[in-house]
Parts: structure tokens; sequence; C-alpha cells
């Protein structure tokens, strides 16, 4: 506790002002992430991109995300068991309904995929990814998010359009 307030610029005790229990300030910081995927994937979306382009600037934020929020999603790896059920099935939910965009994105893209196939590419692709969380390669930003990506688009089966930021998301 001392930590998060620290970082909040008051003492550890005054996160208790805040959040009733732990629990609380790990139930908001997923859902701060997990709102800001959702939200991003659906600016994505929204931008009417062909499937491609759409699948690699979802994969481009969620590494994006697992960069700058790596500390806290290796929280909320590690302690997702402990949460209340409700919050449990909640954050599950929201997830499903994140990895569901990608699908929707890929199946086209993969015809050759049944469902079951489309959805482990996706969870696979998604993994590669968040190993970031649990290994510190050493590799400098720029050059992890390009293998990230690679292996992301690998997993995926599709070619990486290198898409690189920014991007504009405003339609044609």
């Amino acid at each position: 506790m001392a930590d998060i307030g620290a970082e909040a610029g008051i003492v550890g005790s005054g996160v208790y002002r805040h959040f009733d229990s732990k629990t609380a300030i790990l139930v908001a910081m997923a859902d701060r992430v997990m709102d800001r995927l959702m939200d991003r994937a659906a600016e994505i979306i929204a931008a009417g991109l062909d499937d491609r382009q759409s699948l690699a600037l979802l994969v481009r934020d969620h590494i994006e995300v697992a960069l700058t929020d790596r500390d806290a999603l290796a929280v909320y790896h590690r302690e997702v068991r402990t949460l209340p059920e409700d919050e449990r099935r909640r954050l599950s939910r929201s997830q499903r309904h994140y990895i569901e965009e990608w699908v929707h994105l890929l199946a086209p893209l993969r015809p050759d995929l049944a469902d079951a196939e489309a959805r482990l590419a996706v969870h696979a692709a998604i993994g590669a990814i968040q190993s970031t969380l649990f290994f510190r390669s050493g590799l400098a930003d720029d050059r992890l998010i390009s293998q990230l990506s690679e292996i992301a688009h690998a997993c995926l089966g599709i070619g990486n359009p290198g898409i690189r930021r920014p991007v504009s998301l405003a339609p044609p």
C-alpha cells in the first residue's frame, strides 16, 4: 500500500480513503486496462479500415498496452484468482468480448480456419504479446514492438502490414 500511495502522491493508508480494500484496487486497475483495450478496439473497428489493417492496429494497440501497463497486467494475472467470483466473471466477460473483436476480423482473413481454430490463433497472438509481462527481454522498445508484432501476426497466420503509429482512425 505504501508503494501505491507513493505513486499517487499520498501516504499508503490514504489509499483506503479511495478504495475499500486491496481487492477493490485490483478490480479498478483491471477495469482501467480492460476499458482502455475495449475503447480503443471500438475506435479501430469504427474507423472502417479493412479487416487486415484493423487487426494489425489491434495487435499494435495490445502491444502498447502490454508495455505501458506491464506492471498492472502482471499483477492482474497473478492475482485474478483471488478476486470475488462476480468480479472474476465480469472481467472474464469483458475479455471474451474483446477477443470476439479479434476473431470477427480474423475469420474473413482465414476462411481456412474453423471457429475454434480462429479463437486459438487469437489466444496465441494475445498470449505471445502478454509474454512480455513475465519476461524482460532486454530488447530496445522499438525492436521489442517489432518482434511482438511479427510473432502475433504469425500466430494469426496473416502477414504483418507493418502499420506504424500514429494511424488516423478517421473514416476516409
